[in-house]
This record gives C-alpha cells, sequence and structure tokens, in this order.
C-alpha cells in the first residue's frame, strides 16, 4: 500500500514538472525583448512614406489649374491688330492663370500636328518615371526599328545603350524621332502600337478633344488619315501638364547641349528647334513641329512678370513666318491681358464654348489607335521634319 502510494506521487510530481517546464518557455516566449530598431531603417522608411504621401496630395500652383478654358474674352477668328493671323489654319492664345481664352481660331478643330507628337510620349514617359516604373538612368538598349526612323534625330546604333534622361533629352531638344521611338517601345514592352493605346488612353483621361495618335513621333503616314492630329485647345492643356515637370522645361528652354561624349564618331551638338526660346522675352518651351500636311506649327509657353500664357499655331508656309506671328502674338496677349477686367475670370474655369466664328470642328467619334504602320520606317528617311 505504502508503495503504491509512493508511485502516485511520484507520478502526480512528474506531471507537475512537466507543466512546470511547458509554463516556463510560454512565458519567455511571450515576454522576450523586442529586436533594438534600426533608427535608419525607420528614418528611411519614414521618408518614402512621407514622399509618396506628399505625391498623392501634390498641390498645383495654379489653383485653375486643369480646369476648362473660357471663350467670352476671346478674339474669334483673325486678329484685326495682327493681319498674319490670316496666316494660321487654327491656334489659340490663353492665360492659364485666369483661363481666359484671348484668341482663339478653329480652337478645337482637329488638325495634323506633326512633332508637338512628342508632348504627348514626354508626359506619358516623366509620368512613368515619376510613379516609378522606370527611372532617369534606366539603360535603354537601341534597337534596329528605332534605327530606321527618320527626319530630325541622333543616329541611334543598335551597338549603343543609353541612359532614358538622355534619350528623353534629345526628344525635348533636338525633336529626336528615333529616340522618341525607341522611349515607346521600351515602355510599350517592344511593341509600340501598345505605347500609342497609352498615348490615346491618357488623351480621353484628359478629356482632350480632337485628338488621336497613330506614332509617337509625328512624322506623316502614307495616308493622311493616319496622320497624328489634336487640336489648339488640347494642346494648350497638354503644355500645362508638362509645365508641371522642372526637368523638362529645363531641357525645352535648352538652346543646346551635346549628344554623347566628345571622341565618340557619332558626337554630336544638339540645338532646340524652337528659334524663340532666344528671340522672345519668357518664352521658356515647348515645341515645334512640321510636315507637309501641317505647316509650321508649334506650341509656345511664356512667362512675364509672373503671369504665364500659352500659345498654339498652326498651318504656316515657313518657322520665320511662324515665329514672326507667334512673337506679335504674345505682345498682343500681353496688352490684351491687362484689358481684361479683373471680375471676368470670376468664371474661369467654366467650359464657355467658342463663338460659332472660331468654326470649332467636333473631336472625331473614335480614337482606337490602329496599329503602327510598317510604311512608317521605310518610308521615314524621305520625309523631313
Amino acid at each position: 500500500m505504502k508503495n503504491k502510494s509512493l508511485t502516485v506521487i511520484l507520478i502526480l510530481l512528474v506531471i507537475i514538472a512537466i507543466h512546470a517546464v511547458i509554463l516556463y518557455f510560454v512565458f519567455k516566449k511571450d515576454h522576450k525583448e523586442t529586436p533594438p530598431v534600426n533608427p535608419k531603417e525607420t528614418s528611411q522608411a519614414a521618408e518614402k512614406k512621407n514622399a509618396e504621401a506628399e505625391k498623392k496630395t501634390k498641390k498645383h500652383e495654379n489653383p485653375l489649374f486643369g480646369k476648362f478654358f473660357t471663350y467670352r474674352n476671346a478674339v474669334n477668328g483673325n486678329i484685326p491688330a495682327l493681319p498674319e493671323s490670316k496666316n494660321a489654319t487654327s491656334g489659340i492664345l490663353v492665360d492659364l492663370g485666369t483661363r481666359n481664352v484671348l484668341w482663339a481660331k478653329n480652337p478645337r478643330k482637329a488638325v495634323p500636328i506633326a512633332s508637338m507628337t512628342k508632348m504627348m510620349t514626354i508626359l506619358l514617359t516623366i509620368e512613368a518615371v515619376d510613379n516609378g516604373t522606370i527611372t532617369m538612368d534606366t539603360p535603354i538598349k537601341v534597337t534596329g526599328a528605332s534605327m530606321k526612323i527618320g527626319g530630325s534625330q541622333v543616329y541611334l546604333d543598335p551597338k549603343e545603350t543609353f541612359p532614358l534622361k538622355e534619350l528623353l533629352k534629345s526628344v525635348a531638344i533636338k525633336s529626336a524621332n528615333d529616340s522618341a521611338y525607341l522611349i515607346a517601345e521600351y515602355l510599350g514592352n517592344g511593341d509600340v502600337a501598345m505605347f500609342v493605346e497609352n498615348m490615346n488612353k491618357r488623351a480621353r483621361e484628359l478629356k482632350f478633344p480632337s485628338t488621336r495618335f497613330f506614332n509617337p513621333h509625328g512624322l506623316p503616314e502614307d495616308n493622311p488619315e493616319h496622320d497624328n492630329v489634336s487640336s489648339p485647345e488640347a494642346l494648350a492643356f497638354l503644355s500645362e501638364h508638362l509645365l508641371e515637370y522642372p526637368q523638362v522645361m529645363q531641357w525645352a528652354s535648352t538652346w543646346s547641349e551635346p549628344f554623347r561624349e566628345k571622341g565618340n564618331p557619332h558626337y554630336q551638338i544638339m540645338t532646340n528647334h524652337n528659334h524663340l526660346i532666344n528671340e522672345c522675352p519668357g518664352v521658356d518651351g515647348m515645341k515645334t513641329g512640321w510636315i507637309k500636311r501641317s505647316g509650321f506649327c508649334t506650341t509656345v509657353t511664356c512667362k512675364r512678370a509672373g503671369k504665364r500664357l500659352v500659345a498654339v499655331v498652326t498651318g504656316f508656309q515657313s518657322r520665320k513666318e511662324r515665329d514672326a506671328f507667334v512673337k506679335k502674338l504674345l505682345d498682343w496677349g500681353y496688352r490684351q491681358n491687362l484689358k481684361i477686367s479683373a471680375g471676368s475670370s470670376a468664371s474661369a474655369g467654366k467650359d464657355d464654348e467658342p463663338s460659332a466664328a472660331a468654326s470649332v470642328a467636333e473631336p472625331p467619334a473614335k480614337t482606337e489607335t490602329k496599329p503602327v504602320s510598317k510604311t512608317t520606317s521605310k518610308t521615314a528617311k524621305k520625309k523631313k521634319k
């Protein structure tokens, strides 16, 4: 009987000991010390979080950014004081700060825009950089297809690789068609047509009137119906978006810049096609263009005494004729702006329609992208930009 009692006691002691061990390890696990915090990692995480929050809550310098333009103060059609205005097939002059359109001629009509196309190519690319899809240092290898694009170019070679920044700079300054094509090819994952579809998608998102793209550079297609088209109003809005990016504006206002390093057989000095950045006070961008069907056209951004005007014109017979008119148009616009009463901008941002005198064309019913024409690379070398 005594032995039996001892056995029971021993069993109970073993059970108690096992439970004690289990409780010890459970207690130790639950009260494990928190690992020391790495101040550097915490700081980096906080900076990243703050940067993302700042991007989401980015405030525009202009509180009316992106608002509709108002045409109630606009001179429509030809300007009596500027007889050269009759040579423009279309155009617009707008004060971005008040949204007042000062002059309009076919402002929503779809017209061929030639190299002004590259404004959208630049916007999509810089937005991709902004959202982290790509960086300015991302290396991009030149492809055979991009080498075959003609017109204004930096003569890319498939043996070369460039950081995105250099390619984008050549598009903004030199209006390089080969660089524009290569960027589109890269961001389209090898499919330029996919990038072009994204150009059209972005145009629809931004509600650009009468806009349709078929290629990323603006060279003419064999079929005139496949030329890139947009409207002066849309291009004015597009330039406003590019004004948000200081790097783009720095390039757009640069007169000349080397491309490739000295000693390279393809080294060249790129020269800006926009002569007005040197010839007209306040001009700091944006993009010129020419094909036979568009005539000499341009989108010009100008800032004087804190007031920002954007001018878009198409259809001129020569660069000099176009530039001479835009100079006079800007001077006229700044004088005209002073005549508009401060109260007239109270309704700025309201979508006032251009008058009948502006001969507005309705936007195309569809903006679907067709595949990039195979004839582009075959015939591009014969076409001048």
